[in-house]
């Protein structure tokens, strides 16, 4: 049994390679960069480079058929597993690679459905599934005009991208018509691919991960991020497995309307009230949180492997629903954030401020301080703050790291990619990343 892998320096990359290794399917794995960690594992017999998908198309599809007919073997198993936005070059050139090896991936016409937040959020309002209020615009003079009153905070969004990269917050117009003007600039985009304005929601992130079969939904399962990184508006660094059917609907609902076959996954905004949870994209490939997936009983590598191969998904057994996965050192930097960017009684310190002020101005400068001082140790909170970062590293128990295995430690040297990254341009961006 073998697979290729591709994106081989993503978490989900590996979380796949040990899910697969362990029940001894041989792992290739390629990726454009030499310190992936996928490509140190235990399970991987053989590595390779190919060139950048995005600047130079035909020379990754050439690069990726020349291992797929090296490692091919008439009567084997042997199946092809993307991980990122390759999956898009892939499937639009499906033909090239169908005699040679296995897969279980959608058609390029529905990954165009969904990848696209733009045509998302009209196929959505079509099918009155929910979303956010959000404005498509055909040109930038078209956002321009209706970005003024709009509901504010909300978000603009570059239409197609991943990982968090291309979106910026907006509390006003002002705001909103330069972000969208920037990312114009910055990714050269025509009027074709305008960002788009989307409100913004109360409530935390959602992943609902679906496996589909030509339409027929096989599995689902969903977990929540505790902690992204960026704070707030990142990518998942802590999650926990939670049951949340309505999500799972309306997701299957949207898939199975596309005829969806192989893995995606879907965001959704919910503040845990009666309120409905907002859809909010779509990802159509593995996602980020694999390995909770993973830990949790969800075994979706294999699953996908047995698909492509027989056509029919074997059965799940669920795991430990109380689970925890994280992304070590970067889940840990989210909750030092947290904690330093904890504001509770700001607006009592200010308040004090300002009537010290006036106290000191009035020469009653004693009564002032005495007062500040009293109301200082109120707003300031110490004991609450303390029980905060209690609570959040309380969080950090007893999880499961997309990284560290005992019985499969070398994938850790794929931290040497991000340092790689660093040293290059001086700095660590999820954009750098995953460029």
């Amino acid at each position: 049994m073998k697979a290729i892998l591709t994106f081989a320096r993503g978490w989900n990359a590996l979380a796949a390679a040990r899910s697969l290794g362990r029940r001894g399917v041989q792992i290739i794995a390629g990726d454009e960069y030499r310190f992936a960690p996928a490509s140190f594992s235990r399970y991987t017999v053989e590595s390779f480079l190919y060139p950048n998908p995005d600047n130079d198309p035909e020379g990754f599809l050439a690069k990726l058929e020349e291992v797929i007919r090296r490692h091919y073997v008439a009567g084997e198993e042997y199946v092809l597993m993307p991980f990122h936005k390759e999956t898009y070059l892939i499937s639009a050139n499906r033909d090239r690679f169908e005699p040679l090896i296995k897969f279980a991936i959608p058609t390029i016409e529905q990954i165009m459905q969904v990848d696209d937040k733009g045509t998302l959020a009209r196929l959505c309002q079509q099918r009155e599934l929910p979303i956010p209020e959000t404005i498509v615009a055909d040109s930038l003079d078209e956002f321009r005009e209706r970005a003024v009153g709009f509901n504010y905070p909300a978000f603009v969004k570059v239409r197609r991208s991943a990982a968090a990269v291309g979106v910026k917050r907006a509390t006003n117009s002002a705001e909103a018509i330069h972000a969208c003007e920037e990312f114009i600039h910055r990714y050269t985009l025509g009027n074709d691919a305008v960002p788009l304005l989307q409100a913004s929601v109360p409530g935390e992130d959602y992943c609902a991960t679906f496996l589909f079969n030509h339409g027929e939904l096989a599995t689902t399962m969903t977990y929540h991020n505790i902690r992204t990184y960026p704070v707030r508006s990142g990518t998942g660094v802590l999650r926990e497995t939670v049951s949340e059917p309505a999500m799972e609907q309306t997701g299957a609902a949207l898939l199975a309307s596309l005829k969806w076959h192989g893995v995606a996954e879907i965001d959704f905004r919910w503040d845990g009230q009666a309120t409905t949870p907002q859809l909010i994209e779509v990802n159509p490939r593995f996602w980020g949180g694999l390995t909770q997936s993973v830990a949790s009983g969800w075994d979706y590598p294999w699953l996908l492997y047995r698909l492509a191969l027989d056509g029919k998904v074997p059965p799940i057994v669920p795991g430990d629903p109380t689970i925890k996965t994280e992304t070590p050192v970067v889940s840990m930097l989210s909750t030092l954030t947290e904690i330093i960017q904890d504001d509770r009684q700001m607006g009592t310190l200010r308040a004090s401020f300002e009537q010290a002020r006036g106290e000191f101005g009035s020469g009653q400068r004693m009564k002032a301080i005495k007062d500040f001082i009293g109301r200082l140790e109120e707003g300031a909170d110490v004991r609450g703050r303390v029980e905060l970062a209690r609570k959040l590293f309380r969080d950090h128990g007893h999880t499961v790291s997309d990284i560290w295995a005992w019985n499969d430690p070398l994938p850790a040297l794929g931290l040497l990619y991000p340092l790689a990254v660093f040293l290059k341009h001086g700095k660590v961006s999820t954009e750098l990343l995953v460029s």
